[in-house]
């Protein structure tokens, strides 16, 4: 890569990237033209000096790419793990064509074990999958390990109604790679991943869209 220049390679946020080169996230952004809600992806140029400007890609379009979901841990073969602590924004990748969830009853039992550990992660810095094994450890279940989005499914059944707790799989969380969060009710969902690895409330519509998984104890 030229002098000033870093070529992004899959797990950077723009907040390593800075940190990297010693340069404030502010310059970065404005150097490169993007903005906090900018997504970045493997192979994408970004100016770390200077004043030039280097265009972000389009997002993803959720359009073409297909929802696969994963099936129960009984006959579900996970893919390998994927590195998860990309960078990408609600605003670039939230889907507004589908209906919020109508069922949020009360959680109760493992549900509500879940529910806590999400709201106690709020905060951390992170990937999704941490999100989810904390949760399912919270939650007293065994034979967690080092979990893919995927993997984490084969702990859980699919629901077509979700409740608080229920967890959330998403073939593309809008990064290209799967993603995985903990739903809160009234269509909103926890994620880690978000820009610089945050753990933050948004959107539970995002992506390729959700599918819903609930934990048995």
């Amino acid at each position: 890569a030229a002098a000033g220049v870093h070529t992004v390679v899959s797990g950077d946020t723009l907040g390593a990237i800075s940190a990297r080169y010693g340069v404030s996230l502010d310059t970065v952004l404005t150097q490169n033209g993007l903005s906090y809600a900018s997504v970045i992806y493997p192979g994408q140029q970004i100016k770390v000096s200077g004043n030039a400007s280097v265009a972000a890609p389009e997002p993803v379009s959720p359009a073409a790419v297909p929802a696969a979901a994963p099936a129960t841990r009984a006959s579900f073969t996970a893919p390998a793990p994927v590195q998860s602590d990309f960078s990408f924004a609600s605003s670039a990748i939230t889907r507004a064509a589908a209906p919020a969830p109508t069922s949020d009853v009360a959680a109760g039992g493992v549900n509500a074990a879940i529910l806590a550990s999400a709201y106690a992660q709020l905060g951390a810095i992170q990937d999704c999958t941490v999100l989810g094994e904390q949760a399912l450890k919270a939650a007293g279940i065994s034979g967690v390990g080092d979990e893919s989005p995927a993997g984490l499914m084969e702990f859980a059944t699919p629901v077509s109604t979700p409740q608080p707790g229920d967890f959330i799989y998403y073939a593309n969380g809008g990064a290209g790679v799967p993603h995985n969060a903990i739903y809160i009710g009234d269509g909103k969902a926890i994620h880690s991943g978000f820009n610089g690895n945050q753990t933050v409330i948004n959107s539970a519509d995002l992506g390729s869209g959700p599918s819903y998984y609930r934990v048995n104890g």
